[in-house]
């Protein structure tokens, strides 16, 4: 990885910590969590089973409201203040600012994550569960947080508003949730089990609970590469005006 890229994410990731936001996220991400964790304790004692899949699901949500504010500055704020001409002279190329502003964002939403690490500490210390599982949907929860995180970056580097940005990021984020409800709504029909599999969520599901598909990686690593890679094309198309 070039010194650029290098420098451009750690500089991201830094000013996420510089602001409340950061906390404010991080704080209410702790509560959420913890709390139906502390729930999901509780009902196991009625229940044979102990399934931790409602706490990802409900996780996989979450991600879908917090990254919206986490990346809808990324690029329109650059734009906005007419900083990001200045980005291309140091010089840096168009797939640096990209994957460095990504990579940045990323990392601030697999912290997230990995606060939540104590599940599977307490989990396995007292209790009697299957580690593939955890370890799976922990994986899934990574490769939504970089998908979303690839979409908002896009919406970001389309507009000078993040207020437009954020709308954008949480309107598709949204719609691909909407679209996987297609199969279960009518689980017979051809068109929507084929429209569901377009959702990010549908895959997912998929390898929640560990059953990891090469179908679904390579969805997902498809679906990051495709939305940086458009970012890239708006940020060349300044070149043509």
């Amino acid at each position: 990885m070039s010194s650029s890229i290098t420098y451009l994410f750690s500089k991201e990731l830094r000013s996420y910590f510089t602001s409340w936001l950061a906390y404010v996220l991080l704080a209410g991400w702790l509560f959420i969590t913890g709390y139906i964790f502390v729930l999901l304790i509780v009902s196991s004692t009625m229940m044979p089973n102990f399934n931790l899949s409602p706490l990802f699901s409900n996780m996989m949500v979450f991600v879908l409201f917090i990254t919206p504010l986490v990346t809808m500055r990324l690029l329109s704020e650059e734009k906005r203040e007419g900083t990001i001409e200045m980005l291309f002279t140091a010089p840096l190329t168009e797939w640096q600012v990209t994957l460095g502003k990504f990579i940045g964002a990323f990392l601030f939403m697999a912290i997230l994550v990995a606060c939540t690490l104590y599940v599977p500490f307490f989990t396995f210390r007292y209790g009697s569960v299957d580690g593939g599982p955890i370890w799976g949907s922990y994986l899934a929860l990574l490769f939504i947080c970089g998908s979303a995180v690839s979409f908002g970056v896009f919406c970001s580097s389309i507009t000078d508003s993040q207020v437009v940005a954020g709308f954008l990021t949480f309107g598709g984020l949204l719609g691909s949730w909407i679209l996987s409800w297609l199969q279960q709504v009518a689980p017979d029909n051809k068109w929507a089990s084929l429209v569901s599999q377009l959702s990010l969520y549908s895959h997912f599901q998929g390898m929640l609970g560990g059953a990891l598909d090469t179908k679904d990686i390579l969805f997902f690593l498809t679906f990051i590469f495709f939305f940086l890679y458009a970012t890239v094309r708006i940020l060349e198309s300044r070149k043509w005006r």
